[in-house]
Parts: C-alpha cells; sequence; structure tokens
C-alpha cells in the first residue's frame, strides 16, 4: 500500500485490499493508519459497481482520524441498478463475512468487536439494516442515501427508521434534486433519536470534490461531523507506546 504523508492526526496506508468472502476475496478498499496498534472500524456501504474516488476519499479521511476503514466492494450493477444477484439476505451475509474476518485473532490492527457503518448513497439503506439486524453495529451514518422507493425489497427503508435503538447520523443536501428533503424530515420523525441533517444551499453530491455540486465548505464541515461522530460512539485506538 502508498503511504499518504502526513495530513489529519496519523499518516495513512491505503489501497485494493482482498477481504476473504466464502470459497473466494472481495476486491475492496481499505485504508488505515500507517501506526502500530489497534484502531475502531468503519465500513463503508456504497452503491453497486466499482468503488468511486469520492468513496475512497472519505476512506482516506476517517482513517487520518483515527480508524481502519474498508470500503466493500459489493458487486456489479443489474438492470435496476441493484446489487446484480443479491437480495437483503445476501447483502447481509457479506456484511457477517467482512466482521468475521475482521475479529480474526491473526488481524492485529482491528477493534472489531463493535464497528460503525456508513452508508453512501444508495448503499445508505444497507447501513440502516445492518444497524437494526445486527447487533454488532454501532453507529450508523448514512451520506445523502435515499429513504423511499424499496417497500418491494426484504427489508424497506422507512421501517428501519422506526427500529433503530442506537446512534444515527444523517447528512442531506437541502436542494437536492434527487431525494426529497421531505423524506429527510420524516426520517427525523421517524428516527427522533437520531440526527438527520440538511445542508443548506447544495445539492446531491456535495461532498465528492468531483461532483458538480461540490462544495468545499460543506463538504469539510460534513466530513468533521462524520469523524467526530464515530470517534463519540466507538472506542478509542489502542496505540503502543514504542518510546
Amino acid at each position: 500500500m502508498a503511504v499518504l504523508p502526513h495530513e489529519g492526526t496519523y499518516s495513512v496506508m491505503y489501497g485494493n485490499y482482498s477481504t476473504p468472502a466464502g470459497s473466494s476475496y472481495r476486491s475492496d478498499y481499505l485504508a488505515r493508519p500507517d501506526a502500530v496498534g489497534r484502531f475502531p472500524v468503519v465500513l463503508i456501504t456504497s452503491g453497486p459497481g466499482e468503488i468511486s474516488s469520492h468513496v475512497k476519499s472519505v476512506a482516506r479521511f476517517l482513517a487520518r482520524q483515527g480508524f481502519v476503514t474498508l470500503a466493500l466492494h459489493l458487486g456489479p450493477a443489474s438492470s435496476n441498478g441493484a446489487h446484480h444477484g443479491m437480495g437483503d439476505t445476501d447483502l447481509l451475509a457479506q456484511i457477517d463475512e467482512t466482521r468475521r474476518f475482521l475479529n480474526d485473532e491473526d488481524l492485529n490492527w482491528a477493534l472489531a468487536d463493535r464497528l460503525g457503518v456508513l452508508g453512501i448513497g444508495s448503499g445508505g439503506r444497507l447501513a440502516l439494516i445492518a444497524a437494526t439486524l445486527r447487533s454488532w453495529v454501532g453507529p450508523v451514518a448514512v451520506l445523502y442515501g435515499p429513504l423511499i422507493g424499496d417497500e418491494q425489497r426484504r427489508y424497506p427503508t422507512g421501517e428501519q427508521l422506526e427500529r433503530l435503538g442506537g446512534a444515527v447520523l444523517g447528512i442531506y443536501a437541502a436542494d437536492d434534486e434527487l431525494i426529497d428533503p421531505r423524506t429527510v424530515d420524516n426520517a427525523q420523525d421517524r428516527n427522533s433519536a437520531g440526527a438527520w441533517l440538511l445542508y443548506e444551499g447544495v445539492g446531491h453530491g456535495f461532498v465528492d470534490e468531483n461532483h458538480p455540486n461540490y462544495n468545499e465548505g460543506a463538504a469539510m464541515d460534513a466530513l468533521v461531523r462524520l469523524a467526530g461522530f464515530f470517534t463519540s460512539h466507538l472506542p478509542p485506538p489502542q496505540t503502543l507506546d514504542l518510546g
């Protein structure tokens, strides 16, 4: 893995990563602190297809703040934009296998008893499902993920909102041309313990530096909020004093 010059709290190692998945391997993207010790883990679930540069950038940002960040490549897209050949049960099985791998006693850099999950875009629904159905999922965050439109799926997003018992952070754009802000207000009503934020004056993809709607100020604020959220709800790093 390449090493990024020091920026933030930690320098990081990052790159493609072969994560065991069943009898084969999944081509994920890993970013983690370049330091000796064990660090809290955040899984990133995003839409089908290759892991985007936006997702990789978010992974590196969180790693610089002290998180092992693993972005999952859950397969190609089908004709309807879903993960090809994978239902909700299959997607959850991928999450389960990843957690078992991270808990392996030979893996000496992850604190994986309790994981954070960040869902970006259409990966938001999987993050919310995992949070309601897996007790080992702790804080869950969603970055402009649709909140309606999956009513035909086994676990519709709307039904999960009322079941969420842990820490939740939703980050959305008030001028989103793809997601009606009223659905975010509805999410706040249905999940009153969570924080569902609408950033004024920005549109969908405002955190993505390659998107036409990118807004540097709002993007940095959102990323800092995400890092602070996971810092507050996951265990601190267990670093070794080599001095």
